[in-house]
């Protein structure tokens, strides 16, 4: 059985966890340039995180904290790691760290076309909401 290690990202993580994310297909853009990972790197350190198996990083996910919600970006898993626990580890561990922070909710983000993982979220409680609407506007340009 693999041994896991979570830690916090750092600055020579980038590399590996974008290339965790385009493994995944994760919708890229100008918030997941090195630059502004080390934006959130800076602001919230404890709750940037990366699974290790021991050889390399096989895993992330971002969190970010507004002093009430947690919000959870870019879970993602290696495909070929994926099925094992490792999402899981990476979600308790945050959950955790909200839970220290004094969070009251957290909320998620799932791409339309990746309902797949819907599923996955439901089976660990998160429920899928209607009444809201998301919506997003860019303020620098790329």
């Amino acid at each position: 059985m693999e041994k896991f290690i979570i830690r916090e990202y750092q600055s020579s993580d980038y590399h590996a966890v974008f290339e965790i994310w385009q493994a995944c297909e994760l919708t890229l853009g100008l918030s997941d340039t090195f630059q502004e990972l080390e934006r959130v790197r800076l602001l919230h350190p404890n709750l940037f995180l990366v699974l290790e198996n021991g050889k390399e990083i096989i895993g992330t996910v971002m969190g970010s904290f507004d002093g009430r919600r947690g919000y959870v970006h870019h879970l993602a898993v290696l495909p070929e790691h994926r099925q094992n626990g490792c999402g899981t580890l990476l979600m308790r561990e945050l959950e955790k760290r909200y839970e220290k922070m004094g969070a009251v909710k957290i909320h998620l983000f799932v791409e339309k076309r990746n309902q797949a993982v819907v599923a996955y979220y439901e089976k660990r409680q998160w429920q899928v909401r209607n009444d809201l609407i998301m919506m997003s506007k860019n303020i620098k340009e790329g």
